[in-house]
């Protein structure tokens, strides 16, 4: 069965162009693309909360992320 680790960057959209923070992978391991994408929702809006409305509105910031296959441990 594959795999997927979520892997999530942070970046800033103002008129400078986007800047992004290094890559988070999460430690956490998905059985499915499916679950990766949904928990890369859900960290996204954990993630936009902690930086809270304020900061988010006034760098422009948003999340992007990947679900990467991890290697066949067999």
């Amino acid at each position: 069965m594959i795999k997927f680790t979520l892997i999530i960057w942070v970046c800033s959209f103002l008129e400078t162009g986007p800047a992004c923070l290094p890559p988070i992978e999460l430690k956490q391991v998905y059985n499915s693309w499916y679950e990766c994408s949904r928990g890369a929702h859900k960290e996204s809006a954990i993630m936009l909360s902690k930086l809270g409305y304020k900061y988010v509105n006034e760098h422009q910031i948003l999340t992007k992320y990947a679900c990467a296959e991890l290697p066949s441990t067999i």
